[in-house]
């Protein structure tokens, strides 16, 4: 399997972060995922995509993230974290909305490579 070097395609330098992906407005879930990441020291990029489901859109996300994770938020709530060397239809983790602070944690730490937290 080849591997693909998406740096390249990357046209402006952007900081650093793990990408936030949310199919509707979903203000509290963001912020609760924002307080997670932040928490970790993990730097945050959120974008409103089209209509998705959360792994779809987390998988784009962690493709466009520099950091190589990104999280999805369906319109539906559910929650997603993705790491971009995983397969699309093979995500880390999916949950409720009501997850959301614990997978920003848990998304930062993918990235930290440190263990996840469970609760």
């Amino acid at each position: 399997m080849a591997v693909d070097d998406r740096r390249a395609a990357r046209t402006v330098r952007e900081p650093p972060s793990v990408v936030v992906r949310c199919a509707g407005h979903a203000a509290r879930v963001l912020r609760d995922l924002r307080a997670g990441l932040e928490e970790e020291g993990v730097p945050v990029r959120v974008e409103h995509g089209p209509p998705g489901d959360a792994v779809t859109l987390a998988f784009g996300a962690a493709q466009a993230s520099s950091l190589d994770v990104g999280i999805g938020v369906g319109a539906g709530g559910e929650v997603c974290v993705h790491h971009a060397k995983r397969p699309p239809d093979s995500p880390a983790l999916t949950g409720t909305a009501h997850q959301a602070r614990l997978f920003g944690h848990n998304a930062a730490r993918l990235v930290i490579g440190i263990p996840v937290k469970t609760r």
